[in-house]
């Protein structure tokens, strides 16, 4: 393991929180796993949210809980950032290499002038920047982080004028009986599966789908009693994701 000076990110008490859901119409118990954020992708076009300097990580706290309550695993791709909205996904591109890896926030860090994110080890790996144990960055915000205050390009604190609007969704459907959660709609599949391995990690056993319907790739939950479809839109809320209730499923297939 490479010697280096990482930063100690905050611990909190875990959270756990299950959730109801059903194959068909009966409800389960399911227990929140930490979210596996989307594997590494070539550069993003979005505008640049910080540049500064990246840290990582490792051994030294693998296992330990992390500010959002998650048990930390050094081989997941993951970040500590000061300041964005937790499960908030950032794209970090190495300037040094051109390289880049997609991260999701699930702690606070790092605490040391001039840095502004702690990564994992294996995001590290992805940036060629383990053995050297720091590197010069750029950060692009992908989805997520639409309340509080969003970083300056400088890394320091600014205003969230600047973050994106919150989606507005269709107006409410409140079921009497079962229903579905639709939390996405794009026009590229790819888009609709990397939400779907987010999804993936924060319901696991509740298979979400993703359906093409109307021209768009839609991910959607199975079908869910009333009540549970809404704690599944509380617990998308928490996790700074947008979804709302439908009362049909989409066509079966591509």
């Amino acid at each position: 393991m490479t010697d280096m000076k990482a930063s100690a990110p905050v611990a909190a008490c875990a959270l756990l929180l299950l959730l109801p859901a059903c194959a068909r119409v009966r409800v389960q118990r399911l227990e929140v796993a930490p979210v596996a954020a989307p594997a590494s992708a070539a550069r993003g076009s979005g505008e640049v949210l910080q540049t500064g300097v990246a840290s990582w990580y490792g051994a030294d706290f693998h296992g330990r809980t992390t500010a959002n309550g998650e048990i930390y695993d050094m081989h997941k791709l993951t970040a500590a950032h000061p300041e964005l909205p937790f499960h908030s996904i950032v794209e970090v591109e190495n300037l040094e290499n051109g390289r880049c890896v997609r991260v999701r926030i699930n702690d606070r860090g790092p605490f040391i002038k001039d840095r502004i994110i702690d990564l994992s080890l294996a995001a590290a790996r992805r940036l060629d920047m383990a053995d050297q144990g720091t590197a010069r960055v750029n950060l692009r915000r992908v989805r997520g982080g639409t309340s509080g205050n969003a970083p300056s390009p400088n890394g320091k604190p600014g205003s969230a004028a600047g973050a994106p609007a919150r989606e507005v969704m269709p107006a409410p459907y409140e079921p009497a009986t079962a229903c579905y959660v639709q939390a996405g709609a794009f026009s590229l599949r790819e888009n609709a599966e990397e939400l779907l391995r987010v999804l993936n990690g924060i319901f696991p056993g509740l298979a979400f789908r993703v359906a093409r319907e109307e021209g768009l790739f839609k991910v959607i939950s199975p079908r869910l009693e009333a009540d549970a479809c809404r704690d599944v839109l509380r617990r998308l809320a928490a996790c700074q994701l947008p979804g709302f209730l439908r009362e049909s499923d989409a066509p079966a297939g591509d």
